[in-house]
Parts: C-alpha cells; structure tokens; sequence
C-alpha cells in the first residue's frame, strides 16, 4: 500500500494537494486519490510510511595507506519519503535524525549524509567492522548510547564487545582502567540481532 502511494506521488504529481475538480484516470497499481484526502489523513499515512522498519548499514575498513583508520562507508540511501513531496519531507524531517559522529572517532565520518528514524530502524555493523573501531562508535556517540534501540551485529563481535575485564590494563606503564561491556553505555537499546536471530536485551 505505501509503495503504491509513494510511487503515485513521485511519478504523477510530486505536490500532495491537487484541484477536486481535475480528473485523474485510475489504474491498478497507485491510489489515485491519495492527495484528495484529508490533510491529517495524509500526515498519518506519511508517518506510518516513515516509521515502516529499516536498516542502516555501516562500516569502517582503511582503504588506503594514508588513511591508516579507515573512512566509514555505507550503501543506505535517504529514504525516499524525503523526495516524495514537501508534505512528505516534513514528515521525514520529523521522524528522522542524521547520524552524528563524535570529532575523536576512530576513522573519517562518510561522506553521505546517514538519516535513522531511531524509533523503527536497526544500526547494522557490517561483518568486516573491527571491535575497537564498532567499541569507538558505540562509546563515544551520545546520540546512539542514548537513543539506539536496535543493532544488527556480528555475534562474535558482540562478545567481544561485551565481555567483562576485572583486572586494569597496564599500557605503556600508565594504569587504564578494564573496558566495560558496551551494551551498558545503550540506554536505549531493546533488541541485538545476530544476522540470524533476535536476543532480547534483559
């Protein structure tokens, strides 16, 4: 149904409001009177539309020898409720953040701007990321530790994420104290999926 309305919308008139008194022939595939509903319908609609579940893929590799860190790359697009309509993108800009990266991350922030609606979608760590790149993420972005709700991860490097040290890590003769699990910095955090499988955060 909403790819329907997004397809009508993007396609035919790019406006969510037209004349009632212009004709629109109907066809099997779009929903033709979408822009002569009500405004609060409409709204409903684009919301629901823009919390539909999605996942965001990220990861950090070096790619060349003068970027020893490595630059974060991700495929995910804009969601296409944003390109819709003005109606459609306020909506979007409502329901959407851009994903922020702390200035002392490990790698250079993508050159993409990257939206998550934190309410819906899932963070997906691609299985190529490295724990102290994916622990640098997690720990120093407040955005995430305070509204991530939903992470795609590789298992093993989840464990290794997580496990418990009680003992300090002597590094250079200076005393650091033992990393914790991440998974506490997460305030927010409901479900861990595993590629696979679904956990349930206690």
């Amino acid at each position: 149904m909403s790819t329907r309305i997004i397809y009508f919308m993007y396609h035919h008139t790019h406006h969510c409001v037209i004349p009632r008194e212009k004709r629109i022939t109907a066809s099997s595939d779009s929903f033709t009177v979408f822009p002569l509903l009500p405004t609060e319908l409409r709204l409903k609609i684009w919301e629901a539309i823009a919390d539909e579940p999605r996942t965001i893929e990220l990861t950090c590799t070096p790619t060349a020898s003068h970027i020893p860190e490595g630059r974060w790359f991700s495929h995910s697009k804009a969601p296409v409720i944003f390109r819709v309509c003005a109606e459609s993108r306020y909506v979007a800009l409502q329901k959407f953040e851009i994903l922020k990266f702390h200035p002392d991350q490990i790698g250079i922030p993508p050159s993409v701007t990257l939206y998550i609606n934190f309410a819906s979608e899932s963070l997906h760590l691609c299985g190529d990321l490295q724990a102290p790149w994916a622990r640098d993420l997690l720990e120093k972005n407040e955005q995430v530790k305070e509204k991530l709700r939903f992470i795609c991860v590789k298992e093993k490097l989840w464990q290794d994420l997580n496990q418990v040290q009680l003992t300090p890590v002597w590094n250079y003769g200076s005393k650091e104290e033992p990393a914790q699990p991440v998974r506490v910095g997460l305030k927010a955090l409901v479900d861990v999926k595993f590629h696979s499988a679904i956990v349930s955060m206690p």
